[in-house]
């Protein structure tokens, strides 16, 4: 019973400790972008912008396809789900396009990110670096 009661009264705050995370759209500090809005992002990401303003080549950084964070970033930028979004990756695959570049922890995005000067990659955790800019936050509501 005690047992019960537990995974029950986990199982009711964990949701909430979920939904408070925020989503921090990041880039290199050199980057000229100060803001992106949902269309930008999702332009960037669908690889229908690959240039920044100054010319630079955009690298547009994942996290691996079973992270929370890039479920939530699939569902807030492209209101849709990963596997809608792999099927459009499909096709665009037979096109000869790859998709973003995948690194493995909020921690290598970031990293990734404060070294090459035309990535842009989301996480979770806001970042502490000077060479980071955040360029957008959605707070789960």
């Amino acid at each position: 019973m005690k047992r019960l009661l537990i995974l029950g009264l986990a199982a009711t705050i964990m949701p909430f400790s979920i939904a408070w995370a925020d989503l921090y759209i990041i880039a290199n500090k050199d980057l000229p972008a100060v803001q992106l809005d949902k269309d930008d992002i999702a332009a960037i990401y669908l690889l229908k912008k690959k240039h920044w303003e100054n010319g630079d080549d955009i690298m547009p950084i994942n996290l691996p396809a079973q992270a929370e964070a890039r479920n939530r970033f699939t569902a807030e930028i492209f209101d849709s789900t990963p596997d809608k979004l792999g099927s459009y990756w499909d096709q665009m695959l037979f096109k000869g396009e790859t998709p973003p570049v995948t690194q493995n922890s909020e921690q290598a995005v970031i990293l990734f990110v404060e070294r090459i000067k035309g990535a842009i990659g989301y996480v979770e955790t806001k970042p502490q670096s000077p060479q980071i800019k955040i360029l957008n936050q959605f707070s789960n509501k």
